[in-house]
Parts: C-alpha cells; structure tokens; sequence
C-alpha cells in the first residue's frame, strides 16, 4: 500500500473505532496532523499515521520524538492515538507513551501493525470497501497466490501483484464488474495502452477471492474447452484475443464458432466466467467480419474502458503509484513531486499506463531526466521505442524485429529460419551466433520468450514495427523473400490495411510480382470447409480479391476470375459463399460477367446443399441455408420446399418434447419464424399446433431473461471521488506526490539509511 492508501484506510477504521467521524489532511510542513475529530465542545482527537514498513521500532521511536513530537506539544490535541505499520512491543509503547504524555492517554491508543491487522479481521465489510486492502489481504492475493490450484499460468503469478501495485479503480472498472456480474462474460475494449489488460487482471483478482481458478488462455478457445471442469469455479483471461495490431484473421480456424459456442456454455453455467479483452477498433472489424459475433449480441457482454474514465485524480494516483514502485534511484523519483513537473503529464492527451510503465521501465538506464522523458514520450509515443530501434540496436536485432512482425508469434526456430532467410536477401552474414547474439539484446525488454514461443513484449513495439516498415526503414522485398508461414504475408497485408499502412501498400505495389506470387501460394493452406467459422476456399478467395484491391493487383484479379469459374460452389458453408458473391459483385477488378455467373453457381450449389440437408434430416441448417438462398434472390417452390417443411415439422415435434434447459434459444427462433412465413400459426388445423405453442413460450421465456447477480464481493472507492471539483483533486494529487520525498519535503535519498520515510518510499 502506498502512504495514501494507508492513511484512507486508517480513516474509515479508527471512525469505526472511535465512533466518530474523521477528517483525512493531507501532510503538510506545519500542523503534523493526519486525521482529526473536533467535537462540537472543542476537544479534538489526532490520529497520526505513520507508514514505515521497512522500519525498526527503534528508528520509529527515534523520529516520532524528534520530529512529531514538537509539533503534537503546539497543536495540544485533547487525545492522539498512533497508527503505525511497524510492529511495536510492550517496552516500545510505553516509551512511546511516556514520550506523548498526556496527549497520549494510555498504550491501547498506540498501535502498530499488528493490533491494525487485528481490528481489520474483526471488519470484513471494511476491507471489502477499500480495493487495494482487500487485494492485498490474506483471504485473497497472499493466500491464493501461494496455492497452485488457484493460478494455472506462471504469467499470471507475475503480473496479478505488479498490476495491483499500480492499479487505480476507476468508473471503467465498475462497468466491467457490472458486465461479467450479468454476463458471466465480459469483453474489455479500449485504446491501446489504457489499461485493459491490468482492468482484466484486477477482474481475476476478484473472482480469485470468490474461490475462482484462473486460467490464462495463450492460443485460441480451444484451450477453454480441454481446461473445462465440472463442478469447479473457473475463469478464463483471454488477453488480446483478437490479436494485437491487425484486423483481418486474427483468430485461428473456427475460432469465432468456438469462441460463440462456449461463450453460450459459459453463460448458462454456474460457476464459469471469461474475461477477453482486445482493441476497440479491432472489436468493431470483427463484430463486421464475424457474422456470428454479432448474432450472439456479444455488445452486451462489451465494457469499453475511456480515457474519460481516467480523470485527474485517477490519472494522478495512477502516475504516483508508477513512480512509487518504479526500480529507479531516489535522486530520478524526486522531480515527480513537484507540481509542473507531474501536472502536465496527469493531463496530458496522450496519458495511457502503459506508456508511463514503459518510460519508467527502460528509462532509468537511459535517461538523466526521467520526468522528462515521460512528458516526451507522450508528446511522441513513438519516441520510446523509434530510439531504441534506430540508434540503440545492432542491425541483426532490428532484422529479428522486422521478422517477428510478420510471425506475430512464432517458436523459435521458426523465427531463426525466416530472419536467416531474411538475412541472406540483405546479403548479410546469417549464422546462429548472431542470432542468439541478438536475441539476447532483446529478450525481456522489447521481447518475450517462453516455452510457447517468441513473441513482442507488449503490442505498443509492434505498433511501432508497423511505423517503422510503413516508412520504409525494412526491406519489403526482402521480407517477401523470407517468408516461411502463409501468416507472414498476411501480416504484412493487414498491416497495409490500417489507415496509417499508406507507405506499406506503396511498398508491396513496387513488389507487385512478389505480393502476388505470395499471396497466391497461401491457398495451398486452406481447405474445404462447412463450418462458418473455419478458413475455407470462399473465405480465402475473397482475402484475396480484397487484397487485389487494395493493391490495385491486376495479376490476383486474373487469379480470382479464373477460381471462380472452377465450379460447382458446393459443399462451402453458404456464409462464406454468399459473402464471396457480394464482394465479387462489388469489386471493380471482377467483370459483370463473372460476377453474375458465380452467383447463379452459388445459388444452384446452395439449392443442391439444402436438398441434401433436408435428405439428412438436419432441419436447422436446412431452414438456414433457405433463409440464406432467399437473401441472394434465389427461389425454392414445389416439392423441394414441400419436403423442407416436412423436414422442419419433423424438428418442431422433437425439439417440443426435449428439456429446453438444454436447448440454445436461436436454433427454435430459427424453426419458428421459417413456419410462421410457411403459414403456420398457433390457431392452424395441424397435428403439430401443440408443439408450436410450446416452441412459442419458449422463446417468450429466451427473450425476457431474468437477471441474478453471480459474484461477490463488492467494495467501494476509497475515499469519497474528487472528479467533480478538478482544484481540490489538484490538491489532493499534490500532496499525494510529496510522498515522493522524505519528511519535511526533503528528498528521501540524501538521508542516512535508518530514515524509514525515505526507504519506504523507495521500496
């Protein structure tokens, strides 16, 4: 906890204690107080609190009487109590007592951490109120992180402590408690570096302490599936699950339909939750590209953390906390204390966690001034990482960089077989010397490896990878030539289609030959598909007419005219067909011609899929692959829709006698609405009008949910919110960046090391 934290918590308990309501002072140079009462006859109670928790008995002995006491003697306070967390024996508080007499009644006003620790116990409702007590409670991150069954990922071990330290509650979070307390899932969006995933590491916490398993998933919603336990609370951390930089293909094969599939597991059982988070730009491309997203609604389960949500008392504490923990010297810290140093970058329009963590991180052993490389990164993001990787890095590990974009993630002998390649293009020495060489530069601070592979170390350096090959500081051509994996060239396709990839789409046009011959040899990976959610020979095709126009591809053109007259369509899910049909009818590179003769393929295919589904008996994605041939204008009449409503009453009659509690909602809202528009109604002369009631109520129920909070507990902020009134909050936060001083305002290192403020501090 940090001196505020403490002196919060020191006032809602000695309120609690004393039966008396406590005003919280800031510290100051003159009066010595930290909490006081004044009582309506003028007798006045202080309770001073001292946050020393490196600190002996003796040093806190020692200062307490050369420094507080003179200032208690002026105040003449009718009571003063202490609130200390050093641990204090018998011998200790009657030293203490005798020093402070009269002020100091009796030692039961003396206590130190041991006796605070007591009187928490004693309140759970209080530590629940106050966030980062509760967190770093026994019951909760001390406990579970020591106990393997609760935390299944090493990552995790790491940074659920490191995220507490910094973290600040904010309306953003609140929203997202609210989600996943409704939803059982909650999808965390935002801009990069606004503290999503600390927002997702906070939500584990709380559920940890509800007895939770977390579970961190690293590759795809598979994952999920194989760590499923019945009976046992589990949540699932999908950091990123949409990928970290681009928009097109970010999931794996049939990533949405499984994601879909057990998101609805998920929120019918009772002890299971998912957390994901990803970029809100991403989110919106997938909510459009993945129709099965959007069919499931997950905008409910979406909470979009704002900047807005960061207001300048939490931008403050947030800046303090950073500072506070950061691994720099004393004499690098002590700027932030001063007002025009911390004010401009708490409001600062690029303010953003991340960048400050980075700047602290990596600045300490670059920066005299570290305050001021803060306030310069955020006037230039890019500035961060454009120094280490133009000035600071040999060119072996700038070329591992450049490779390792377009991977994303790769294991390691991947990355060594595409950067040799990559290499040699360059007509450089490639040799597994220079590569580790390199790699060893890299690895943990712009990198991260691990026994799942090699991957960025957070998405702000691809982010910059991305600027950096957009000005054409990489060889495009010779990237082209080192690619090892179908994913590299779509990265660098992806890439291209951000709205700051101008310079990349130059760069593969004045490679057309290349682009094309790579772009093309992809479809060597993909195979025939039913499923919507997997990669098929439709899906693929249309990547690529869309990447011949974007790179105005006269050659991927040809290629896609050509596939496409290699028909019949049949046998490709209708999704990905009809999608395919309405991008070719839009395309500009694509003749009327072909476009009207595909689309006569894909409704004959569609009319051969459906006559084969209703042979099988499978009703569901009968109706649907109808639905689907209307939408395009294609027809069915006489005995082939005669036999598709054969086929649908049949499903109507067993789904009507099954246990709904096991059924999904859309599957029936399909059935009815396809017999509705057949004419049937409630109130027909049909054998099966029983059963068309049943179905009926049952989607009434699916449409009106009724909503049971899931979790617990809850706490309160900290102390009462000051964003409405911006000067007091100025105030605040002003006295909260003293603390990064020593007492008295003088700087914490420039004292001898029995002053616990300053080693405090420094911790």
């Amino acid at each position: 906890m940090t001196d505020h934290d403490f002196e919060v918590v020191c006032r809602d308990l000695f309120s609690e204690i004393l039966g008396v309501p406590l005003e919280l002072f800031p510290r100051g140079r003159d009066r010595g107080i930290d909490l006081r009462h004044k009582a309506a006859d003028g007798t006045t109670t202080v309770v001073q609190c001292k946050h020393w928790p490196k600190a002996t008995q003796a040093t806190l002995t020692s200062r307490l009487i050369k420094d507080e006491l003179p200032k208690v003697v002026a105040l003449k306070p009718d009571r003063y109590l202490l609130a200390a967390s050093v641990g204090l024996t018998v011998d200790g508080k009657d030293g203490i007592r005798k020093a402070f007499a009269p002020f100091v009644r009796t030692t039961g006003d003396l206590y130190g951490v041991d006796e605070i620790v007591a009187e928490l116990r004693s309140r759970p409702e209080l530590v629940r109120r106050h966030f980062r007590l509760w967190l770093s409670s026994t019951a909760v991150l001390q406990t579970v992180l020591n106990q393997e069954k609760y935390v299944r990922s090493s990552w995790l071990h790491q940074r659920i402590p490191r995220a507490a330290n910094t973290f600040v509650p904010h309306e953003g979070f609140d929203r997202a408690k609210a989600v996943l307390d409704e939803q059982r899932v909650c999808v965390i969006s935002g801009l990069p570096g606004v503290g999503k995933t600390t927002l997702a590491l906070m939500l584990a916490a709380w559920l940890m302490g509800n007895g939770y398993e977390v579970h961190e998933i690293s590759q795809d919603a598979e994952e999920i599936t194989a760590l499923w336990r019945e009976g046992t609370p589990q949540l699932f951390l999908y950091d990123d699950f949409l990928g970290q930089t681009t928009l097109e293909s970010p999931l794996n094969k049939n990533e949405d339909a499984r994601l879909i599939e057990i998101i609805r597991g998920i929120q019918e059982a009772p002890d299971k939750a998912l957390v994901m988070t990803t970029r809100d730009y991403i989110l919106e491309h997938a909510l459009q590209r993945h129709e099965r997203f959007g069919a499931t609604d997950l905008s409910a389960a979406t909470s979009v953390v704002h900047l807005t949500d960061l207001d300048i008392y939490v931008r403050g504490q947030i800046l303090y906390n950073h500072v506070h923990h950061a691994q720099l010297p004393a004499e690098q810290k002590w700027p932030f204390a001063d007002q025009p140093v911390w004010q401009p970058i708490v409001e600062h329009r690029n303010f953003s966690p991340r960048l400050i963590e980075e700047t602290l991180r990596l600045a300490g052993r670059r920066e005299h001034d570290v305050a001021g490389a803060v306030l310069q990164n955020l006037d230039d993001p890019r500035r961060i990482w454009e120094r280490i990787v133009e000035n600071d890095l040999s060119d072996a590990a700038v070329q591992l960089l450049e490779v390792l974009f377009t991977l994303r993630t790769a294991a390691l002998d991947t990355l060594m077989d595409s950067w040799s390649r990559y290499r040699k293009e360059l007509g450089l020495q490639a040799d597994s010397r220079i590569f580790r060489r390199a790699l060893q530069v890299l690895d943990g601070t712009m990198i991260a490896v691990d026994p799942y592979g090699v991957s960025f170390h957070n998405p702000s350096i691809a982010d910059y990878l991305r600027f950096h090959i957009n000005a054409g500081r990489a060889s495009i051509s010779a990237l082209l030539g080192a690619l090892v994996e179908s994913g590299q060239i779509r990265s660098l396709i992806d890439a291209a289609r951000l709205p700051d990839g101008s310079g990349i789409i130059e760069q593969l046009k004045a490679e057309a030959e290349l682009t094309a011959a790579a772009v093309v040899k992809t479809a060597e990976f993909v195979e025939t598909s039913t499923s919507p959610g997997e990669e098929s020979e439709a899906s693929h095709l249309q990547w690529v007419l869309e990447t011949a126009e974007l790179l105005d591809s006269a050659p991927l053109a040809t290629y896609v005219a050509k596939e496409l007259t290699l028909g019949p369509w049949h046998g490709e899910h209708v999704e990905h067909l009809i999608s395919l049909m309405e991008a070719v009818a839009g395309s500009r590179l694509i003749s009327d011609e072909y476009a009207t003769r595909f689309a006569d393929e894909v409704a004959d295919g569609m009319r051969m899929e459906l006559a084969e589904l209703v042979e099988d008996g499978d009703w569901y994605f009968a109706v649907r692959t109808y639905v689907a041939l209307r939408e395009i204008g294609g027809a069915l009449s006489g005995p082939p829709l005669e036999a598709l409503v054969e086929c649908a009453l049949d499903g109507l009659h067993v789904i009507a006698k099954e246990d709904d509690a096991f059924l999904d909602a859309e599957p029936q809202v399909v059935l009815l609405q396809f017999l509705l528009d057949q004419g049937y109604e409630a109130d027909s002369d049909f054998e099966q009008v029983e059963d068309l009631v049943t179905i009926q109520q049952r989607v009434g129920r699916f449409l009106n949910p009724h909503h049971v909070p899931r979790f617990a507990p809850r706490w309160e902020s900290t102390s009462p919110h000051p964003k409405d009134d911006e000067e007091r909050a100025l105030k605040v936060i002003t006295e909260l960046m003293k603390g990064l001083r020593g007492p008295d305002g003088m700087p914490s290192g420039q004292e001898n090391l029995s002053n616990p403020f300053g080693a405090a501090n420094n911790e």
